[in-house]
């Protein structure tokens, strides 16, 4: 299609035409250009960066385009600028027809031509955002600041969630240290990268004497829209499952797998080679190990010495890693690193509840539609089952004869085991201890889930090389 044409179709409102125009106005910036019809007589213009776009340049290289537009079509333009990879826009402003002046009217469709190349703002936002980046860095936020008219945009990615006027406030105080006279307004956005949401949006003066006061939200997580339901057409599909034998001994497979996977990655750590494995012949898992093997051992704590030299200057990371060594060394000398392989697969299973339904509640790992349900019917089924299987051996004689049996009369069970041989409790005894682990691992997610804010920047702390 010829140059003219091109522009023609533009200036009428085609969609893509308008769209492969202002990709070769936009390209020398890097940054993408995406046209939606979004409703009739509705365009919506997306420019999107690996930084976000400036609005200044946006502004200036689309003000011919929209005096066209306000002559020659009635439609309404949305114009956002956002990050690749976000869902949100930094920015957003709106043309629509009947804005312009009558003077302005009258310019000349060829205005575009011969305008000038836009100049960045006067700030220069990447030397802005390394200095709050420094200021800010113990909170472990990501920050971008995109300068505007008189004013800065500064857009939070947060992993913790406190008292949104305490963000204010943050922000508020580290720009009293920055020489930013030109500056009048702070536009704040917080964006919880976990959540995928924002928990902030405001606007307040940045040379007033008192910090920002802005309404206290609550200093724990609630559900978002959607999990209620999907808990509980996941939670009903699980108890439907459990409820049928042939759908029931398929997702015991699932169970079995964790199990077994649980006493491997025990027997590695405590330097005994093992393969986790199915049982074709008496049913469920076996986990294969071999004798303990010293070189497993020295490449353990040579893992560990590494770790320890990488987070040499995080305090708290050496703290926890000298205290995850001294406890397996501890194990080891008086022999009760057997138990803990043994009871690690029942541990791991009811794991799985709270791994599943943590995942649930906060929509982690969830890209598809269903999956959130999926980990709800998972957590449901693996909570039925366990706490199924532990209350018979509390509660029924015939049961636990049938589970001291074991595998054909060869291999004791795994509770067996540690009731006879290891532990001073009687086999109801330690059913029932396993059985309200069982109970309590659903109650210990929604726990972990709603007061997140309380331990994930420690967490996350304890991941950084520097403190």
């Amino acid at each position: 299609m010829k140059e003219s044409d091109l522009r023609r179709l533009a200036e009428q409102g085609n969609p893509q035409a308008i769209a492969q125009i202002l990709k070769s106005l936009f390209a020398p910036y890097q940054i993408r250009v995406i046209v939606k019809r979004v409703a009739d007589k509705h365009l919506k213009i997306q420019l999107e960066g690996f930084s976000t776009p400036d609005e200044a340049i946006a502004k200036q290289l689309l003000s011919p385009w929209q005096q066209l537009w306000e002559k020659t079509i009635t439609e309404t333009f949305t114009v956002e600028g956002i990050r690749f990879g976000e869902v949100a826009p930094d920015w957003e402003w709106t043309m629509i027809k009947g804005l312009l002046s009558p003077a302005e009217r009258e310019l000349s469709s060829d205005a575009f031509v011969v305008q000038a190349p836009p100049q960045k703002a006067a700030l220069r936002d990447d030397d802005l955002t390394l200095k709050l980046r420094r200021i800010l860095s113990p909170y472990l936020w990501s920050i971008k600041v995109t300068p505007s008219d008189r004013a800065l945009v500064i857009k939070l990615t947060v992993i913790d969630e406190r008292d949104r006027q305490e963000y204010a406030q943050i922000v508020w105080q580290a720009l009293q240290n920055l020489p930013l006279e030109a500056v009048d307004k702070i536009y704040l956005n917080v964006y919880h990268r976990a959540q995928r949401c924002y928990l902030l949006k405001t606007c307040f003066p940045l040379h007033s004497q008192d910090p920002p006061a802005i309404e206290k939200s609550a200093k724990y997580r609630s559900l978002q829209p959607g999990t209620a339901r999907a808990l509980a057409i996941g939670g009903l599909l699980g108890l439907v499952l459990f409820l049928l034998p042939p759908s029931r001994f398929i997702l015991d497979t699932f169970l079995t797998f964790l199990h077994e996977i649980g006493h491997a990655i025990a027997y590695w750590s405590f330097g005994y080679p093992a393969v986790p494995s199915f049982d074709f012949i008496f049913g469920g898992g076996i986990t294969l190990a071999l004798g303990r093997a010293t070189i497993i051992l020295l490449l353990l704590y040579g893992g560990l010495a590494y770790l320890a030299w990488y987070y040499r200057h995080n305090q708290s990371t050496l703290i926890f890693l000298g205290g995850l060594t001294s406890s397996q060394i501890l194990l080891l000398l008086i022999g009760w690193d057997q138990a803990l392989i043994i009871a690690m697969g029942h541990l791991f299973e009811i794991g799985a509840v709270f791994i599943c339904l943590y995942f649930a509640l906060g929509r982690y790992f969830c890209r598809g539609p269903g999956e959130q349900t999926l980990y709800s019917m998972l957590a449901s089924f693996s909570f039925l089952q366990n706490s199924a299987f532990f209350g018979q051996l509390v509660t029924s004689e015939t049961f636990r004869i049938a589970y001291r049996v074991g595998k054909g009369g060869l291999i004791d069970h795994d509770l067996v085991q540690l009731s006879q041989n290891l532990l001073p409790l009687s086999l109801p005894t330690l059913a029932g201890c396993f059985f309200l682990l069982s109970l309590f691992a659903p109650v210990l997610a929604f726990l972990t889930f709603r007061w997140e804010s309380r331990w994930i920047q420690a967490f996350y702390r304890l991941c950084q090389p520097l403190p």
